[in-house]
């Protein structure tokens, strides 16, 4: 269960991402084949696939504070010494963490309006809280994730390891 739940945590982000990407190629292959060839379209695959694109942003934003990929400015912090260093991670995580936060507590509303008036997406028949659904659930991975992250530069600091190697930092090393 634990390999499970490991596997999970290091491969979510990824793995919807994946299906949601796929799912907008398909949607838009197939609409511009039914539109060019058969004449006529769907109408729901232009909603969706913007729906889905929203998703995928909202989950790629997690999978990136997880490896502390967002785009950053790091010269100066880098030729401070390593406990100063520290201390500005942890403020930039603990600062995302707020954000995160409020965007989380001022989505609430609306997306309890959309569930209480039952709004319903223009293309298709789905609710429209299935689509704004997607900013809670991705800013709370974020701070899921930034909070991981956090865990992972303390233990790097206390363990004399390098501190704060992005994907982009590791691809240029």
């Amino acid at each position: 269960m634990r390999h499970y739940l490991r596997l999970l945590d290091q491969y979510l982000e990824d793995a919807f991402s994946a299906i949601l990407y796929i799912y907008i190629i398909a949607i838009i292959f197939a609409e511009v084949v039914g539109r060019y060839v058969f004449k006529s379209s769907m109408l729901f695959a232009y909603e969706t696939a913007i729906y889905a694109f929203i998703w995928l942003s909202y989950l790629s934003m997690a999978a990136m504070a997880r490896n502390r990929a967002h785009l950053a400015v790091t010269f100066l912090r880098d030729m401070m010494p390593r406990s100063i260093q520290l201390v500005l991670l942890l403020l930039s995580d603990v600062l995302l963490i707020v954000l995160a936060s409020v965007v989380v507590v001022f989505i609430r509303q609306p997306l309890a309006d959309a569930i209480d008036f039952e709004q319903m997406m223009v293309g298709i028949d789905l609710p429209f809280w299935i689509a704004l659904l997607s900013v809670p659930v991705g800013w709370s991975l974020v701070v899921l994730r930034t909070i991981q992250r956090s865990i992972a530069t303390i233990s790097d600091y206390r363990n004399g390891r390098a501190l704060a190697l992005t994907t982009a930092a590791a691809a240029a090393n």
